[in-house]
């Protein structure tokens, strides 16, 4: 069984995954305007086209912030990253709508479980050679 991380633990392993990516960012303001821990699912998060919903088309998946959240997330979630939100020890992560939305669309993520209380996300075959790599692609 996968041992959920306190809010703080969480949060320290996005920062560190921002940093091993060598995003720039100061004192944790980045990861934290999209780090939201809240009680229960993320209301309308449990349909795929919810998340998809303000994405432009335009905006890339394979940025260095990118994989820096979705290692984070895979980290963090174990291989469900549950749509509603990341199981931590009392609370849940909710998950940077955009970032999901992207690398969702562009094949590094597959959205699972639509018709079951707990949709996730996980990795694809490409969504695993790219978390792999030093960077983007």
């Amino acid at each position: 069984m996968m041992v959920r991380l306190r809010k703080t633990e969480a949060f320290n392993v996005l920062n560190a995954e921002l940093a091993a990516v060598g995003h720039n960012f100061e004192g944790g303001r980045d990861t934290a305007s999209s780090f939201k821990v809240r009680d229960g699912a993320r209301p309308g998060a449990l349909r795929l086209d919810w998340w998809h919903a303000n994405t432009p088309d335009n905006e890339r998946s394979d940025t260095l912030r990118n994989l820096a959240y979705l290692r984070a997330y895979h980290r963090i979630g174990g291989e469900r990253m549950y749509a509603g939100g990341l199981f931590l020890d009392r609370q849940r992560l909710w998950m940077d709508r955009s970032v999901m939305s992207r690398l969702e669309r562009d094949g590094m993520i597959l959205f699972n479980g639509a018709d079951t209380k707990e949709p996730w996300f996980e990795l694809t075959d490409v969504g695993r050679a790219w978390t792999a790599k030093d960077g983007a692609r």
